[in-house]
């Protein structure tokens, strides 16, 4: 894959050990997808922009070294995977609900030999209260609406640490539902970035929310409360 997929990536350096993983990690993608039914996007070009790029894409508003990083619903490794394998120090925690996927991610754990990757496959609601304020970062990627992400993210996120969810369009009908649910939570909405994937692949927006104080242990909910009921 030429190298020049990363332009617009102002702070990340494209190594070639980084590049060597990425590409093995693409080649696993390809050979699993069938039994793990892991992604409809297969085309190299289509993974590394929607994919690689798109997870990196956090690194132009956030600097990465070593923090504790959870990837909430990560189904084939994105964005957690792909930051780990630029980022090696951070810790890295994935939970996932479904098995299937979290086999082909410890295949590919194994098979890149990741360090101090976890990988947990629970429901995020349930992990979340016995896991609560324990992480730097939290991120989502087209898991939920945000009146539902919010809720099961953000008690894992340690005070003054961020959640970051990654939206494509539509976004503003999602975010005027959440005000009041934010603050119960105990975290506010600090930015709101939108950026064009590379090749005419759409838009993607990256909110990033605080954690100001500590949320309610109430929270988050049993799922089919949050759905039917959200904050």
């Amino acid at each position: 894959m030429n190298s020049k997929w990363i332009v617009g990536l102002k702070d990340f350096q494209l190594t070639k050990e980084i590049e060597a993983n990425l590409q093995r990690y693409y080649q696993l993608i390809i050979e699993y997808n069938q039994k793990f039914n892991l992604t409809t996007i297969t085309e190299e070009d289509e993974v590394y922009n929607k994919h690689f790029y798109d997870a990196l894409l956090m690194t132009n508003v956030i600097k990465l070294n070593d923090q504790s990083l959870c990837d909430v619903g990560s189904g084939l490794g994105v964005p957690g995977i792909v930051l780990k394998i630029c980022f090696p120090n951070l810790k890295l925690s994935i939970v996932e609900a479904n098995q299937k996927k979290c086999q082909f991610l410890k295949v590919v754990t194994d098979n890149l030999k990741l360090q101090d990757v976890h990988i947990i496959n629970q429901r995020v609601e349930v992990f979340a209260h016995e896991y609560r304020e324990i992480f730097d970062l939290v991120v989502a990627r087209a898991v939920a609406p945000l009146n539902i992400l919010n809720e099961i993210c953000l008690p894992l996120v340690r005070i003054s640490g961020k959640f970051i969810a990654y939206k494509a369009l539509n976004v503003n009908s999602e975010l005027n539902n959440i005000n009041s649910g934010l603050s119960l939570l105990g975290a506010t909405l600090i930015n709101q970035n939108s950026y064009q994937l590379p090749n005419n692949y759409g838009t993607r927006n990256l909110l990033i929310f605080q954690k100001q104080k500590l949320t309610p242990l109430k929270y988050p909910r049993p799922y089919q409360q949050i759905k039917n009921k959200p904050l």
